[in-house]
């Protein structure tokens, strides 16, 4: 059985004015890789990030005001001491699916997650080897439990439902219950010093962590099988390519794609600020997408505008990034895909061509 004496210290945790949001909001999944395997940080970044050149920071501090009015989600990665247990925590206010990252977390490993919060109630899920083994949303509900053996985690709702969930009381109990379950698998406390230390953050835009929730059945753009074993000048310049059509299309004029071009043409890889600036940029985008969205009187049309700018943004981000990989997966053409709609078949008759 889990440390009950566990709860006494989350409980007042979650009562604090410091830390309110804590007991409104909570995403945490704790990742173990199976017998005699281990896990790559580096592969938890790609993961998070969709299969797309991950974004990552070090940030102080858990309040981050570059998430604010912005469509991203900021993981915070967190490795344990022992067993090689890998705990992420998503303490932004966008909210991702935590079935879902369970699901594409649990290759080679189990992933056992929490949340509350967002646009769910409280859950908590267990996948293994990439299959959702049992999972128990909407309130921890038993009735509404799924998976291939939700029997699996009798134990973690045995554990939760010492407490009942008819007053506020109770359900700030079952919270306290689930993090005592997660800090013994995980062997992470979260304390107010542990929230305001350095953490590792990766940042993945909304359209990215979509990818996650679609799996590897979206329609992906199609280009020849041969671009795996294309050399890497050639798909550095199809990259190129689709940069300078987007930034043409969508009249960016970022100095940074010039920067970029010009290191790269002498063999030098850009200092990571171009990089972070361009994020920027593209978080601007996405500010002004949400602006046009809430706003009254602005047009279906406008919005549509922002949105597109926006995503075509982000693919020049990517494409960036992948760039300076030693064999780029090409994962910003889906974004640019996305972002050229109806144009996109002129584009993909083009790479076919190449």
């Amino acid at each position: 059985m889990y440390d009950l004496a566990a709860i006494d210290y989350y409980l007042p945790l979650l009562r604090s004015s410091s830390v309110q949001w804590l007991s409104d909001r909570m995403w945490w999944i704790s990742v173990t890789p199976n017998a005699h395997q281990s896990i790559k940080i580096d592969d938890i970044h790609e993961v998070l990030a969709g299969g797309t050149p991950p974004e990552v920071r070090q940030e102080d501090g858990y309040e981050l005001p570059i998430t604010l009015h912005c469509p991203i989600a900021a993981f915070f990665v967190h490795r344990s001491a022992g067993d090689g247990t890998i705990s992420i925590l998503n303490l932004s206010s966008e909210s991702t699916s935590l079935r879902d990252y369970c699901r594409v977390l649990s290759s080679g490993a189990s992933a056992l997650g929490i949340e509350w919060g967002g646009k769910t109630w409280e859950a908590i899920t267990y996948a293994e080897d990439g299959d959702i083994v049992a999972s128990f949303p909407e309130g921890f509900s038993r009735e509404l439990a799924d998976g291939t053996n939700p029997e699996a985690l009798s134990r973690e709702l045995q554990f939760i439902h010492q407490f009942s969930e008819d007053s506020p009381a109770g359900v700030l109990a079952q919270k306290a219950a689930a993090l005592a379950i997660l800090e013994a698998r995980s062997g992470l406390r979260i304390t107010e010093e542990w929230l305001n230390s350095t953490h590792e953050v990766v940042y993945v835009d909304v359209p990215v962590s979509d990818s996650v929730h679609r799996g590897a059945t979206a329609s992906q753009p199609t280009i020849p099988n041969s671009s795996d074993v294309w050399p890497h000048s050639k798909k550095s310049a199809l990259l190129f390519w689709i940069i300078d059509l987007l930034a043409t299309k969508f009249g960016f004029e970022w100095p940074e794609i010039s920067e970029a071009r010009s290191a790269y043409g002498s063999g030098r890889v850009p200092e990571e600020a171009l990089h972070a600036e361009v994020m920027d940029r593209t978080l601007r985008l996405g500010r002004d997408w949400l602006e046009a969205t809430n706003e009254y009187e602005s047009s279906a049309a406008n919005s549509e505008s922002k949105r597109l700018r926006w995503r075509a943004g982000i693919a020049i981000r990517v494409a960036l990034r992948e760039i300076e990989q030693g064999n780029p997966k090409l994962s910003s053409l889906q974004l640019a895909k996305e972002a050229l709609g109806m144009e996109w078949p002129t584009v993909q008759q083009h790479i076919l061509n190449l």
